[in-house]
Order: structure tokens, then C-alpha cells, then sequence
């Protein structure tokens, strides 16, 4: 699949950012732009999100393999590949699948486990099922302005920064009404697919050694300090820091601070 991008920087090693779930390549503009000084930085939209191609598959085997599509679109034999949350995921099943074409990997906020057994998936995580749910069904027919929408959401979704966040992936159309980007429908589908990725994969047999961090908010759930058993099993150089003050959305948060890990991580 053809992936939507935008690109930063002209000079300096390949970095590649994932998005994660309900996110796009927009979220990511501001870090870019601190990046492109010292890289030749790609913002992808996966599928399913953003301005790339709709699928009836959301899976991270697919995910991995438009990542592999776009690198070898763009002749990058190599690259530091940034990913968070489904992200995260995309980019550890790429470079367990392609370990020679990963210069160095970042992971933000995901561990390679399954979060698909936790109850509505919300005892660490984002609701994610009451979420899709609450975005389904949104009545868009006849709505005037973002406000409006925001209202509706807000019965179900009482946190007015995720609803910010969510609405940015409302869009206008031809006849001036608005809809989802995101396939919504798919998404639904594939949820407990998003929320795991791993459980098939035996570490014994997918493993690989190359210069990995993981990077989590100090006040989030995803990640746990016993998470470190799995990740160096599937990423034998694995690593785990924590940014202080952040949750899931660490590059919303604290930028600042992530910026200083990766220059400190990536130039090392």
C-alpha cells in the first residue's frame, strides 16, 4: 500500500515516525521540525488513518510490509525508526522482519505483549472499545461545526483532551458536511488485533540484536518495569527509560524532553 507521507529535512541519516492508533502523520509536524536539522525525516500515515488508502486488513504484518513498501519506494536501505503506541508495534514487527534495514529503534510507550486480555481494554490502557463506539456513532448528518460534534462525544468521552485529539481526524467534505478519516468500521473489527500483535510470535524463534530504547511516560500504564523481561528477549539491546510528568501521549507532553532522549539515543 501507498502510504500518505510528509518529509522534513534534506540532509542527515533517514528517520522514519509512526504514529499510533487514531493518530496521523500531523501529530507528529512539531518533532519533525526540531529533527530536521540533524535528519531526513518521514511522517507516515498508516493505513487506515490519515490521508492513506482505507484496507479491509489492519494488521501489523501488513503494517510492517507498507512500512518495507515505502522504504524501498523511497531507495532508504536504512533508517532509525520512531514508532508509538500501534505504531510501537509496527515498527518492532518490522524490524524483527527486517532487522538489516533498522539503524536504530525507538519505541514510545507500547511493550511487545498483548493488551487485548484486559477487561474493555481499559484497565491500563485508553478505552478503546467505549472510543470506537462513541466515534461510531456520532450522528454527522446535518452537523454544522466541530462544537457540535464535540458535544456529542463529550456524553460518553468526559476528557476534553482526548476528544481534541480525536477530532482531528474529522474532516470536511465536498457538500460541506464532515466525516471520519479513520476507517472506523475496520478498526472496530480489528481492534483486538491492534491491541496485541504478539502473542503468536515465540521470542525464541523472532528475536533480533540490534540498538533498541524504549521510552515511556512516568505516568502512564502501558508500560510496565517487568516489561523489560519480553522486550530483551524479542530486542536482546533492549532499554527502558522514562520521561518524567507524561502519560501515553509523551510527545504532546513533554517534547522537550523527548527530543534530548533521542538526540541523546540516536547519536550515541
Amino acid at each position: 500500500m501507498k502510504l500518505f507521507y510528509r518529509e522534513y529535512g534534506q540532509s542527515g541519516p533517514q528517520l522514519v515516525i509512526l504514529h499510533g492508533l487514531y493518530g496521523a502523520s500531523d501529530n507528529w509536524v512539531s518533532i519533525a521540525r526540531q529533527l530536521e536539522g540533524d535528519y531526513h525525516v518521514y511522517l507516515l500515515d498508516q493505513r487506515n488513518h490519515g490521508q492513506s488508502p482505507h484496507s479491509n486488513i489492519h494488521d501489523y504484518e501488513s503494517m510492517a510490509g507498507d512500512l518495507l513498501e515505502f522504504l524501498d519506494d523511497k531507495k532508504i536501505n536504512k533508517a532509525h525508526v520512531i514508532g508509538h503506541s500501534m505504531g510501537g508495534k509496527t515498527a518492532m514487527r518490522f524490524a524483527l522482519a527486517h532487522p538489516e534495514r533498522v539503524n536504530k529503534l525507538v519505541i514510545l510507550d507500547i511493550a511487545p505483549k498483548s493488551y487485548a486480555s484486559f477487561s474493555n481494554y481499559a484497565q491500563i490502557t485508553n478505552n478503546h472499545e467505549l472510543i470506537i463506539n462513541s466515534l461510531s456513532a456520532t450522528q454527522l448528518h446535518g452537523i454544522k461545526s466541530r462544537k457540535a460534534i464535540d458535544e456529542q462525544l463529550s456524553t460518553n468521552l468526559p476528557d476534553a483532551s482526548l476528544r481534541h485529539f480525536l477530532l482531528k481526524n474529522i474532516e470536511r467534505t465536498k457538500e460541506g458536511g464532515y466525516k471520519w478519516r479513520l476507517n472506523l468500521p475496520v478498526i472496530k473489527q480489528t481492534l483486538e488485533l491492534i491491541m496485541d500483535g504478539f502473542s503468536m510470535l515465540n521470542p525464541e524463534e523472532h528475536h533480533v540484536k540490534i540498538p533498541s530504547i524504549f521510552i515511556r511516560g512516568e505516568q502512564s500504564g502501558y508500560v510496565m518495569d517487568e516489561d523489560t523481561l519480553i522486550m530483551r528477549k524479542y530486542f536482546k539491546d533492549a532499554e527502558l527509560v522514562s520521561i518524567p510528568k507524561a502519560g501515553h501521549w509523551l510527545h504532546a507532553e513533554q517534547p522537550e524532553l523527548l527530543i534530548k532522549t533521542l538526540a541523546y539515543f540516536l547519536l550515541d
